[in-house]
């Protein structure tokens, strides 16, 4: 198989969709389905072994009717429009190859996934996800296949999506810790199949604490946006910028400020006697991209200490 779920979205959540470019086709539209279910057909019509997978991560019950029961006619023939991008999204989700760290030579061990990948899973499943690609940009579709080849997320303006990309690859220092884990895991949360922008926020915030603890904090092991920022208000003559303030202030100012509104924004942080509101998708659109921002800048060495 090629192998490829999801939770039902919040119907009280801000479509992620609406940020995206209103040229986009939204879901599957009419003049997609056949090639789509085309396209799934060609992968599972001889992996029925993965097609049951799939059916059983997306907890869909296959009923085939009186015809003899196949788990891929299902998938590929009985799925409505909505299903069709969530067992798409389960194949490249289910399908990827074993890292080198656990590759195991033994086919029998890869859980199923052999067919639609080819023997070894790299050359058949690239070639699979280059046509899927092709496919979703030929038709405008409002999704792509992410980066890292396991699942689908948003398009996002290339130029912006470059940008967080080269953030990603900067932030994989040891003075930045777990940045970049914490950064591209708000990116999918925010821009993935299945968007939970409560997470997506919250992997924000420690994207930002894990780039900016050893420049502001560096004996505190436990340090945390809060922590930090009383730091800078009893000390920010300690900090400079690329970009000096001038005669306006403190350098670190426009830092502390946006840092402060990324920490202060987060609604779901702490329990209360009132009902928690959960971050919508717009503010965890805007911490995401604003958590890019300060990662950045301290990876970049544009935030520094004073001598």
């Amino acid at each position: 198989m090629f192998m490829r779920g999801r939770k039902r979205r919040d119907p009280q959540t801000t479509d992620p969709r609406g940020s995206i470019d209103k040229s986009l086709s939204k879901g599957v539209p009419d003049y997609m389905e056949i090639p789509l279910r085309q396209w799934l057909w060609a992968l599972l019509e001889e992996d029925e072994a993965n097609a049951q997978r799939i059916a059983l991560h997306l907890k869909l019950r296959v009923d085939t009717g009186r015809e003899e029961y196949s788990p891929a006619k299902f998938l590929t023939a009985r799925t409505n429009k909505e299903q069709l991008l969530d067992v798409v999204n389960a194949m490249l989700h289910l399908s990827v190859p074993p890292t080198t760290q656990t590759y195991n030579p033994n086919p029998a061990t890869w859980s199923g996934r052999r067919q639609y990948l080819g023997t070894h899973g790299s050359s058949a499943r690239e070639q699979a996800i280059a046509e899927l690609e092709d496919m979703l940009r030929l038709a405008g579709s409002t999704y792509r296949v992410n980066d890292a080849r396991t699942g689908l997320e948003l398009r996002v303006d290339a130029t912006t999506q470059q940008a967080v990309v080269s953030t990603l690859a900067a932030a994989r220092t040891p003075q930045s810790g777990s940045a970049a884990d914490h950064l591209a895991t708000a990116w999918k949360c925010v821009y993935g199949r299945d968007p939970d922008p409560s997470k997506a926020y919250s992997e924000a915030i420690k994207a930002v604490e894990s780039a900016s603890q050893s420049l502001i904090e560096p004996n505190n092991a436990k340090a945390t946006l809060g922590t930090m920022l009383g730091v800078i208000r009893n000390s920010p003559q300690r900090f400079s910028t690329a970009i000096p303030a001038g005669g306006a202030g403190d350098d670190i100012t426009l830092v502390a400020d946006m840092m402060r509104r990324l920490w202060q924004g987060q609604t779901a942080r702490h329990g209360s006697q009132n009902p928690t509101r959960l971050e919508n998708q717009r503010e965890a659109e805007m911490a995401v991209h604003l958590a890019a921002t300060l990662v950045q800048w301290f990876t970049a060495g544009l935030v520094q200490r004073t001598p």
